[in-house]
């Protein structure tokens, strides 16, 4: 797998927001939907980085949002 430089001219699959007391305090960028379940199990996960959050928003770009429908 190639790896993909966000803000390179390169649109992510999803962007997911990380809230902790209703302030977005992180992001991350995903490039499938694969990353996107991996992300959120890990906010499941105890004691893991992720789980720190209190909640998680995931982003489609405004290009994706027509391939979803």
């Amino acid at each position: 797998m190639n790896p993909v430089y966000i803000g390179f001219g390169v649109i992510p699959y999803a962007i997911i927001i990380w809230r902790k007391d209703d302030q977005a305090e992180h992001r991350t960028f995903c490039d499938d939907e694969q990353a996107i379940q991996d992300m959120l199990e890990r906010h499941q996960t105890d004691g893991d980085f992720y789980s720190r959050f209190d909640a998680a928003t995931v982003y489609y770009p405004e290009q994706r949002k027509e391939m979803i429908a």
